[in-house]
């Protein structure tokens, strides 16, 4: 896992220092993405600045570094991630005649792309974000992986100058353009109510996400590209029975398993009390022995702890098990921590220990295998049971399906699901996948802009059986609720320069979920039922917890004690950023609500901490330092990601 970054413009400027600088400063800030090696290259023509860091997995020896020029010089490469059928491709890539230099996955990308443009994109099967130029062309092409497992951040010159990336938001503040633009008003409204930042957006203006599955060309007459390369199916008709199902997906899995263990670093993997990371242990468990690491973190006392049925897995499993718990933490270092892992706003608190079991884990690994993503393609939350329980209701009118509902609940008719009484699928689904109500929001920011009008994440076409209605929540949680968690998981890790890996992501395993009906997968209302009979192949089925916890803290309760002071600072002390946006009034009604105990506002409250400490980290602070008042934030968090050795150049890298 790695860093990269660069400016591509026809601007004449671009010979000039401050580009060279600004690159400098963008590849800086990502230390902790790579903190074993870093490199430059500057276009002989002074079209294009590339800058990366490096953290070595595949191939440690200088022969592995980048930015990568191709063998006839065609090309160069800078590449975040790792290809797991790079093996494969690179004995094809032999075939015709290539001769390779190094061991790495990044020189088989980098032939692939020069022997076949574009096209190799759909060959590759990994976790990317790449920028590819060749410089005869003046091309620069920018791409994500099939399924957003890593970030790629670019602004567009207003005036068409020129373009910049980078894996972290936070670098596209420091290009030789200056800052990107205001606020985004209706972006803003977007995480407020969904806690994180959806692709394709940026909060500030002329700032985006490339889409997962998608390239972006940029070409030096000015002209950009934008086209997806992989997307989910939305409504893919199933192929496989029950029992083929569950074969099939355990060979899927052991062989992507297989794929990403392979590394030249120590590997290990995450474990919780669920399915899907136990799954993922228990086959890589059988793939090695009893010395493969396992990490958990709990919260001893707290009704979502897992570490109880961790330790239970760890046991039937025989790995060598690693618990921590959140016991005798300085919360507030914590949540400083959290916050300054972030380039970017990040409203889901969950990212606490996700941290947590990163940095412990980097003590003892570079890479570890984790199970996100089960949950998304093989329905694994309530949300599906929901709609799907009255779902053959939504035949009918809005008005009617009130009916229905309220029938129901008086006894009148049978029960129905709440799920009906939403205007359209689109509505339930966008309300449910929200932790802040829009009427609190209303009453909070009452002047904010709505959402963006091309915001079309939950846009439903139309009732047409309840297997579209299955496949409809696989498709808007794979695109909604999998890319905030995996924009967590990537923060976090990448704070403690640890590569997590997502087995369940590999794409023969996605092409085996969409043959499966999704029936099986929720058989007798169990969630991913298919990949629960494959994990009884390694435990007990008695042993497989039925709820889902999900990996969470008690923030609420933090917040009416430990974290009592912080909020108050933040939220009322000072001016709110944006400024003039905020009913100060409403807002401490909004918290002395939550302190009384009458409403629990922890995901609110926490979203708009970590939207203005956000801003004094990047803004504000930066402002007093080159207006000569330098001084403290609020809260900070810092220091090198290994306790020791060579620091972070410059500043604390975010």
């Amino acid at each position: 896992m790695c860093g990269i970054c660069g400016i591509f413009t026809t601007d004449e400027a671009a010979r000039h220092e401050d580009f060279g600088l600004a690159v400098e400063r963008m590849t800086e800030l990502m230390f902790r993405r790579g903190p074993d090696d870093g490199g430059f290259w500057v276009d002989p023509e002074g079209h294009l600045r590339l800058g990366f860091r490096r953290l070595a997995i595949l191939d440690l020896s200088p022969a592995g570094a980048q930015p990568m020029v191709s063998h006839d010089g065609r090309s160069v490469i800078v590449f975040n991630g790792e290809l797991y059928n790079f093996l494969e491709l690179r004995e094809e890539l032999e075939g015709h005649g290539l001769r390779f230099r190094s061991t790495s996955d990044t020189e088989v990308v980098l032939e692939a792309l020069n022997l076949w443009g574009v096209e190799a994109l759909d060959r590759f099967n990994g976790m990317f974000a790449i920028a590819w130029y060749r410089p005869a062309e003046r091309e620069l092409l920018l791409a994500r992986d099939h399924a957003g497992i890593k970030p790629l951040y670019y602004f567009l010159h207003p005036q068409g100058r020129g373009i910049a990336f980078a894996s972290q938001y936070n670098c596209l503040l420091h290009t030789p353009w200056g800052e990107p633009g205001d606020i985004r008003q209706d972006v803003l409204h977007l995480y407020l109510r969904l806690h994180h930042i959806p692709p394709p957006y940026g909060l500030l203006e002329n700032t985006f996400q490339l889409e997962p599955g998608h390239y972006l060309i940029a070409r030096a007459d000015g002209t950009i590209v934008k086209r997806a390369w992989w997307t989910l199916p939305r409504d893919p008709e199933p192929a496989l029975t029950r029992d083929e199902a569950v074969e099939a997906l355990h060979a899927a899995l052991d062989n992507a398993v297989r794929r990403q263990r392979i590394a030249d670093v120590p590997l290990g993997v995450f474990l919780s009390g669920g399915v899907d990371s136990p799954l993922v242990t228990a086959i890589a468990r059988e793939q090695t022995d009893s010395s493969l690491k396992a990490f958990t973190v709990g919260v001893p006392g707290w009704w979502q702890d897992e570490s109880g049925a961790a330790a239970a897995y760890a046991a039937y499993l025989d790995v060598d098990h690693r618990l921590h718990t959140f016991t005798d933490l300085d919360l507030t270092a914590m949540v400083a921590e959290a916050i300054a892992a972030q380039p970017e706003p990040f409203g889901d608190y969950s990212i606490m220990p996700t941290m947590l079991i990163s940095r412990v884990a980097r003590t003892e690994l570079t890479v570890a295998l984790s199970g996100d993503g089960g949950d998304e393609l093989f329905w694994g939350y309530e949300r599906p049971l929901s709609l799907l329980r009255s779902g053959t209701d939504f035949r009918w009118p809005w008005i009617v399906r009130v009916g229905l509902y309220g029938a129901g609940k008086y006894g009148l008719l049978a029960e129905r699901s709440s799920a009906i009484v939403f205007r359209t699928v689109g509505d339930y689904y966008f309300d449910v996948n929200t932790r802040m109500k829009d009427s609190h929001l209303k009453m909070l920011a009452p002047d904010l802009a709505p959402l963006p009008a091309d915001f079309a994440l939950y846009r439903f076409e139309g009732y047409r059986g309840l297997r579209h209605l299955a496949n409809y929540s696989r498709w808007v949680e794979f695109y909604g609720q999998l890319q905030r968690g995996l924009k967590k998981v990537d923060m976090a890790s990448m704070h403690h320069s640890l590569e997590v890996r997502v087995p369940l992501l590999d794409r023969e395993v996605i092409d085996v979920s969409l043959r499966m009906n999704p029936f099986d997968a929720m058989e007798n209302g169990t969630r991913k039922a298919v990949l629960r009979k494959v994990l009884e192949r390694y435990v007990p089925a008695e042993s497989i917890p039925r709820p889902k916890r999900g990996f969470a803290v008690p923030l609420g309760e933090w917040f009416r004690h430990e974290l009592r002071p912080l909020v108050e600072e933040t939220l009322f002390t000072g001016e709110l950023y944006p400024a003039g946006l905020w009913d100060r009034d409403a807002l401490r009604r909004y918290w002395e609500e939550h302190l009384r105990g009458e409403r629990n506002h922890k995901w609110g409250l926490w979203t708009l901490v970590v939207l203005q400490q956000w801003y004094r980290a990047h803004f504000r602070q930066r402002q007093a330092v080159q207006g000569g008042l330098a001084g403290p934030v609020s809260i900070t968090a810092g220091g090198n990601p290994r306790g020791g050795g060579k620091p972070a150049p410059g500043p604390d890298p975010m």
